[in-house]
């Protein structure tokens, strides 16, 4: 279970960003986590409770933000949700489109006391 590795990462990166801040206290880790990142939610969000539990960290609140597919199309720019992961722009109808989302994981913010 990769999550549990993942839960201990943003602990730490939590951590770091409190301690540069004046070593407050985190209330809140927002993490964008893509359609296709391969991370499965509902375990990251029970894997970083636990790894939370009885430390400083304890009481922060996990919030995941799931960020759709979109592609981009090369010859219009219009982006796209892909129907079935078929990456033909719905607009022009060309096949020369490419991935702008959807295979990110990462924090967007932390909410400190």
């Amino acid at each position: 279970m990769h999550e549990l590795s993942i839960a201990q990462s943003i602990a730490d990166a939590a951590r770091e960003q409190a301690s540069l801040n004046g070593g407050r206290r985190v209330l809140r880790i927002g993490v964008r986590v893509g359609e296709i990142s391969g991370v499965a939610a509902d375990a990251l969000e029970f894997c970083f409770g636990m790894t939370v539990r009885d430390t400083d960290l304890d009481g922060a609140v996990l919030e995941l933000e799931p960020v759709p597919v979109r592609y981009r199309c090369a010859s219009c720019r219009h982006e796209f949700h892909p129907v079935e992961f078929l990456a033909d722009c719905p607009a022009c109808g060309s096949t020369g489109a490419s991935m702008v989302a959807g295979d990110e994981l990462g924090l967007s913010f932390l909410e400190l006391e």
